[in-house]
């Protein structure tokens, strides 16, 4: 595998710690965040921003 420069290794980093902390959380948390998703998702998407919400 090539190197990776220090700039993306910090990325990954922060996305596996991020994926770990979402993880841990509590199961009403989870849905907590959920509905947050479900409710941001329209606008990001009018934005042409692209959107994956967790299924329910």
């Amino acid at each position: 595998m090539e190197r990776l420069t220090p700039e993306i290794a910090k990325l990954f980093a922060a996305k596996e710690e991020r994926r770990r902390m979402l993880a841990a959380l509590p199961f009403a948390e989870k849905v907590r965040v959920v509905r947050m998703q479900k409710m941001a998702a329209p606008l990001l998407r009018a934005r042409g921003r692209p959107v994956c919400v967790w299924p329910t």
